[in-house]
């Protein structure tokens, strides 16, 4: 398959986006936590679906009226029963905190099935904990034309706090300070060796890991190790806390800013759902117009390359989980170059999914009617592979390549 799929250059990558250097203010300084009371724990839950309304709306405006009829016909679930997690006494003794966020599928019956942790800040006891409760939350099930459904795409982030605590310890001040000035002097290895210790601390607090996070994603960038820079951001946000307040680590400003720089480097890997994703969420900051602004052609350049005749390829990797998600911006998809051992991969829509073993003689073609999908491929850790997202008018003419085209179904 790899002589049928010829890289496409992408016009984002091309650019360089990921080299500019982005404005940014002065970060503050390192807070010394107060004293710590260990109860009650502070459980937020963060949970996010598939913004049904929004997607109705944009249906009625493009759709024809037998189309609209269809989609609107889907009712999203609604919860019944929401259980907390327990927080690990062992953690709060030694006043760690963290978060863990998941992805699920609520079935026909509105249990939650297939949960998976997409990633989590903090001890892996919060991991565990965090599954235990999410699997026994009850919805009353999403329907579609009268009937019973799955809803497939649905997320939520647990964030595990203990009231009373916030700031960092001195111990954890004099080693961010001591890395800071080994990075600045040039002596990146050296820096690098001794976050790792830092981070391997097992009674970081929310702030700690933000403030580590961020330092990660400082290291990286200097290595361009976008994928890295990109993973290490995202933690900083979600270690920021669910609002701005009392529990969060950063100010508005430097979030704005880590969105911003996480939309160039989705763009830069060729995420293109998640940089939508994420430019939305800049959006929501109306003190952040300048940013805005000189992200937005960015934005341009990707709405054109997904309306583009060319194919969209992705370099992935299987992390440690042994899975890796991405979500699609077309409805065709296809695998090449895979280095390593896949082992399956599902497609998870609004109110479908499917699951199939991996092979690279196939191009997945999915309904548009399932509207947005994420696809989860599973398989050995380090395995590599290239995600394509194939492009229609291009697809066909591929046909006499004895490439067929699997519809799901």
């Amino acid at each position: 398959m790899n002589a049928h799929f010829l890289r496409s250059v992408n016009p984002v990558a091309a650019s360089g986006y990921a080299n500019k250097v982005i404005s940014r203010r002065l970060l503050p300084s390192l807070a010394v936590a107060g004293t710590l009371f260990i109860c009650p724990a502070v459980l937020h839950a963060q949970e996010l679906s598939l913004p049904c309304d929004e997607k109705e709306a944009q249906v009625l405006a493009e759709k024809r009226d037998n189309e609209v009829k269809r989609i609107t016909a889907f009712q999203p679930a609604k919860p019944k029963k929401r259980i907390d997690p327990r927080y690990p006494i062992s953690a709060a003794r030694r006043g760690q905190e963290g978060w863990v966020k998941m992805s699920y599928v609520i079935d026909e019956e509105g249990n939650v099935q297939d949960a998976v942790v997409d990633d989590f800040g903090g001890h892996r006891d919060f991991k565990r904990k965090a599954l235990h409760a999410l699997k026994q939350w009850k919805y009353e099930p999403a329907m579609k034309n009268g009937q019973p459904t799955q809803q497939c795409q649905q997320a939520v982030q647990f964030d595990f706090m203990l009231d009373g605590k916030s700031g960092a310890s001195r111990q954890f001040i004099a080693k961010y300070r001591d890395i800071d000035e080994m990075f600045q002097n040039g002596e990146v290895e050296e820096a690098e060796a001794l976050l790792t210790e830092l981070r391997e601390d097992d009674t970081l607090n929310h702030y700690e890991n933000a403030w580590a996070a961020n330092m990660d994603a400082t290291i990286a960038s200097h290595l361009k190790d976008w994928r890295r820079e990109l993973s290490s951001l995202k933690r900083v946000k979600a270690s920021n806390g669910s609002t701005f307040g009392k529990n969060s680590v950063f100010s508005e400003d430097h979030i704005a800013y880590t969105l911003q720089r996480s939309v160039l480097l989705s763009a830069e890997l060729g995420y293109y759902a998640d940089a939508l994703r994420i430019f939305e969420d800049l959006t929501s900051f109306e003190d952040q117009q300048e940013r805005i602004q000189a992200t937005q052609p960015i934005i341009e350049t990707i709405r054109e390359q997904i309306a583009s005749n060319k194919h969209i390829s992705i370099d992935m990797e299987i992390d440690d989980r042994e899975l890796v998600f991405h979500t699609l911006v077309r409805n065709q998809f296809a695998f090449d170059s895979i280095k390593g051992d896949l082992g399956s991969v599902e497609v998870r829509c609004q109110s479908h999914r499917e699951k199939f073993t991996v092979a690279e003689d196939h191009i997945w073609t999915i309904p548009e009617s399932w509207g947005e999908c994420r696809v989860m491929v599973k398989g050995d850790e380090g395995t590599s592979f290239e995600l394509i997202e194939v492009a229609t008018t291009e697809a066909v003419s591929y046909t006499h390549l004895t490439l067929p085209t699997k519809r799901i179904v």
